[in-house]
């Protein structure tokens, strides 16, 4: 499926406003075609937006790039309710379940962390709260020599349909 990866074809496409926010202060710190790193982007300068996001740390390892929840936003920690382990901070990617299938997911954290481009996805969802479409944003942030130390994602429910639960869900 599509991903755009050029910083004129993400800013053409984004829907979603929240996910524009951050999208234009990562840009903000984006200079001479590297991305920011993570001394440069404070998650209190989008604190509106930082319920809906996640910071990952990128652990390299042979024949694996693996991440480790550095933040996971109030808002996804709520999407993830009915999971055993709603905050999954501190856990990696493969420590962690998620709700529907991840490999697409997977992929393009992988991608953005080889290439140090961000992406876009947008699409459909299914999980155990709701369904509809969201789109995901992944940003690289990098150390000084330009490698990809980092990811922030945002991930923003454009449109939902709440499924019924048989109990509400905690309050977090």
């Amino acid at each position: 499926m599509d991903m755009p990866s050029t910083i004129d074809d993400i800013n053409g496409r984004l829907t979603g406003r929240r996910t524009r926010r951050v999208w234009d202060y990562w840009r903000d710190g984006h200079q001479d075609g590297r991305a920011p790193g993570w001394g440069a982007f404070n998650l209190m300068d989008v604190y509106r937006d930082a319920p809906i996001c996640l910071v990952l740390d990128v652990l390299r390892r042979p024949g694996l790039v693996d991440y480790r929840y550095r933040f996971v936003g109030t808002m996804i920690v709520q999407y993830r309710w009915k999971l055993p382990v709603p905050d999954h901070t501190g856990l990696t990617f493969y420590e962690a379940r998620h709700q529907y299938d991840f490999s697409e997911v997977k992929g393009a954290y992988d991608r953005c962390a080889e290439s140090g481009l961000p992406i876009l996805m947008q699409r459909n969802f299914d999980a155990h709260d709701a369904s509809g479409t969201h789109e995901r944003l992944i940003l690289p942030l990098t150390v000084p020599d330009g490698d990809v130390d980092k990811l922030v994602v945002v991930v923003e429910r454009l449109r939902e349909t709440k499924k019924t639960p048989q109990f509400d869900p905690p309050l977090f």
